[in-house]
């Protein structure tokens, strides 16, 4: 009984960490829709980990009064899946229509699942099959289920980025069992900032245009994304599983379309109705049927 309850208390926690953790991220990329419209991407990408470094650095320092130095090679690789992960997706939004490329996204979650189901061990319940199914399901509506592929080479990197993210959460569910949230957070961006850093080196003018209306609304992104966010998403990780932990997050499309509506025209149809009916029945999956 008092084992059955502890499931149920994580479970809720992780949960609703991660909501918390969607009220955070989903209003970053309207700033970063502001911000870059005089920021190269790859610019956007690595003041952004600029930002949130150094934003969880001053918690590592609050907590522990030092920066402990990691010679862990995974910490490494966890910034570097961030970075790629970076770089592709802007090189795949550059090819392809954004709503191609967040319809192929939806492959995030096999990844997740499969990539924590080999490393983690983490097991896959018929239930966590029905989840998946009406998530991708749910986000293909909201979408729009309109796609168009006009370049190999941008359905590659489409298809990548999400691996790396994948790949990015799951290295971060290993680590936070034994290293704070926000260690895991800094080194996190640390590496990531210094691999987009050496990227501008190689990309001719991409340090012109910068303008401090753009570099503010791009710490902003950093703060609320970059740093409260991805926080209390590792933090939640030590309660659930990172599969389970993303299939929340994919309500994210809901929270953004929400937000945009105080910014931009925004079309409620049927569509994105279901499609959010959808996105909620999965959510639901993942915290009642893993509480028993």
């Amino acid at each position: 009984m008092f084992n059955a309850s502890k499931v149920k208390n994580s479970t809720l926690i992780g949960v609703e960490l991660n909501l918390i953790s969607l009220l955070f991220s989903s209003i970053a990329p309207i700033l970063n829709k502001f911000a870059l419209v005089s920021l190269n991407p790859i610019i956007g990408g690595f003041f952004t980990s600029f930002f949130a470094m150094l934003l969880t650095g001053g918690v590592v320092i609050a907590q522990a009064h030092r920066i402990a130095i990691i010679k862990n090679p995974w910490f490494f690789l966890l910034g570097a899946t961030n970075a790629v992960g970076v770089l592709l997706q802007y090189v795949a939004l550059s090819l392809l229509s954004p709503v191609t490329v967040t319809l192929i996204a939806r492959i995030y979650l096999v990844y997740v699942f499969f990539l924590g189901w080999f490393f983690l061990k983490e097991g896959l319940q018929a239930w966590d099959y029905v989840a998946i199914i009406t998530c991708i399901a749910g986000s293909i509506l909201v979408s729009g289920g309109r796609a168009q592929v006009d370049s190999a080479w941008g359905l590659l990197c489409a298809f990548l980025y999400p691996f790396m993210y994948a790949a990015n959460n799951v290295i971060a569910k290993a680590l936070v069992k034994d290293t704070a949230s926000s260690t895991t957070l800094f080194y996190n961006h640390l590496v990531s900032a210094v691999v987009l850093l050496v990227c501008t080196f190689f990309t001719p003018q991409v340090w012109q245009g910068l303008s401090a209306r753009a570099i503010a609304f791009n710490f902003g992104g950093a703060l609320c994304n970059g740093f409260m966010s991805l926080l209390l998403f590792y933090t939640s990780l030590k309660f659930i599983t990172a599969g389970h932990a993303n299939i929340v997050r994919a309500l994210g499309p809901l929270v953004v379309i929400a937000y945009s509506a105080f910014f931009f025209p925004i079309s409620i149809t049927p569509s994105i109705v279901g499609g959010a009916i959808l996105l909620i029945i999965a959510t639901a999956i993942v915290t009642t049927k893993h509480q028993n």
